[in-house]
């Protein structure tokens, strides 16, 4: 898989995972998806086509996307306001993987799409998120305060049972 200025999706995203989880409170069971964003492992990078001229090799490990790209607006709209991203620039394809897959083997590289963003899938529901892509409960003139509060509810329980 290569990476490159279009914005083609990658090219299987995992499906997100389901497992029931039970309010104290409430009798009833509530799904809970956990989204794993993908990682491209680094044999499904491939170098550029040769009719592309990449402006450089942009390794991105942690962003909203991960991989190799080729032009700098790309790796801006994957990286910028995204805390703690990192980014590399490399001049040749060869130093390029070879970086990637140092971090990839390290376990270094995480993809952190915005919930609900332009990398975040659109099939993984945004209310049904559990952490770490839990929506922040920001009060709206739609929401109740019994709905934050069941946010709150099922936050505690999933911190429980992970032993946070």
């Amino acid at each position: 898989m290569s990476c490159s200025s279009s914005s083609q999706p990658r090219a299987s995203s995992p499906s997100p995972t389901t497992s029931p989880s039970h309010r104290p409170s409430h009798s009833t069971a509530v799904n809970v998806v956990t989204y794993v964003p993908p990682i491209p492992h680094p044999s499904e990078l491939l170098a550029p086509h040769p009719d592309e001229k990449p402006d450089a090799y942009w390794i991105i490990t942690i962003g909203q996307e991960v991989g190799i790209f080729y032009h700098w607006v790309d790796v801006a709209k994957r990286t910028l306001g995204i805390s703690g991203a990192i980014q590399v620039r490399k001049d040749t394809w060869a130093d390029a993987l070879g970086l990637y897959t140092r971090k990839y083997n390290e376990g270094a590289v995480q993809a952190r799409p915005t919930v609900g963003g332009r990398f975040w899938p659109p099939h993984v529901s945004q209310a049904a998120v559990s952490p770490p892509f839990l929506p922040s409960p920001t009060p709206s003139s739609t929401s109740s305060e019994d709905s934050i509060w069941t946010r709150v509810e099922d936050l505690s329980e999933h911190m429980s049972q992970v032993g946070i």
